[in-house]
């Protein structure tokens, strides 16, 4: 019966699961998910058992959809790292003899914890793809790329950590049932049978022993109120790629990304101060402007 299910499974995403032979490879919850060398087979497992929730093979979907869309399958967007996380990046593109006419990129990679057991893979792969699929690309080079929007979008915004983490809670539900409903977090967040958007928004918050360095970072940033349900409470979730509450990850994110925009603006302008005949001083004067108002002046 396990075989009819896995095979049917295989049939309805044969476009996804690129094999031509049916492996006996069942999931296993304490078992390590990573085989060296093998990491399509070991995807594979992962998104076969997947797949046997409604809401996982819905977020298959439109995984494959979006990496289909960019030229590539969920082999090529789902790969084995150190930690896990959707990295997203922008790239920005211009020529020295043309710096007016830019070309932006986006690229997504979503990496699962190469040491993980198999169930925790399974509920990171889960959290990770609902980044990659709802989370909204954005562009700092814009001008309204402002911290405390970027910390909320972050936290409680579409495809942000609120909605990733209630995702895997409720397919950790509906494949393991009551017999494991997910990490210890999802119960906290239950509010009858749903999970709270609200109280998994609230533990979000909780930054412990960072508070009042934090609360004082915003403070100076003049963003304080657009953070309340900020607390000092102990920490119910960490960043994997910070080692920090989400909240102060976010911060760190922002000025590690806005330093590196200012960086390449710097050059952008000196692109267009090399060729005066084709950009009028009025051009330079407003990018010169821009530049100052966004880098110049962020302090932390």
């Amino acid at each position: 019966m396990k075989l009819n299910i896995s095979f049917l499974i295989l049939v309805l995403f044969s476009n996804l699961y690129a094999s031509s032979v049916l492996i006996d490879d069942p999931f296993r919850s304490s078992k390590p998910w990573f085989i060296k060398n093998n990491e399509e087979r070991s995807v594979r497992r992962l998104l076969i058992k997947l797949a046997s929730s409604p809401l996982g093979k819905e977020l298959i979907k439109s995984a494959n959809n979006k990496a289909k869309a960019r030229g590539e399958t969920l082999y090529d967007v789902i790969k084995a790292g150190r930690g896990s996380l959707t990295d997203t990046t922008l790239i920005r593109k211009f020529t020295v003899g043309n710096p007016e006419h830019i070309v932006y990129e986006t690229q997504a990679k979503v990496y699962i914890n190469k040491n993980l057991n198999q169930y925790d893979a399974l509920l990171d792969l889960a959290h990770e793809l609902t980044h990659f699929v709802y989370r909204k690309d954005f562009n700092p080079y814009v001008k309204n790329f402002s911290l405390d929007e970027f910390i909320q979008s972050t936290i409680e915004g579409e495809g942000g950590e609120v909605r990733a983490f209630i995702t895997e809670c409720k397919i950790a539900a509906q494949i393991f049932g009551g017999v494991r409903s997910g990490r210890s977090n999802c119960a906290a967040i239950q509010d009858g049978q749903e999970y709270s958007f609200s109280k998994a928004k609230e533990m979000f918050y909780q930054v412990g022993d960072h508070f009042h360095r934090f609360n004082k970072l915003l403070e100076i940033k003049k963003i304080r109120e657009s953070f309340p349900e900020l607390s000092d409470n102990k920490a119910s979730f960490v960043s994997s790629a910070y080692g920090i509450p989400y909240p102060v990850a976010a911060f760190e994110e922002y000025v590690t990304v806005l330093n590196k925009v200012c960086q390449n603006d710097k050059k952008r302008l000196s692109y267009f101060k090399q060729v005066p005949d084709r950009s009028p001083a009025s051009k330079i004067s407003a990018i010169e402007k821009s530049y100052e108002s966004r880098c110049k002046n962020f302090t932390l």
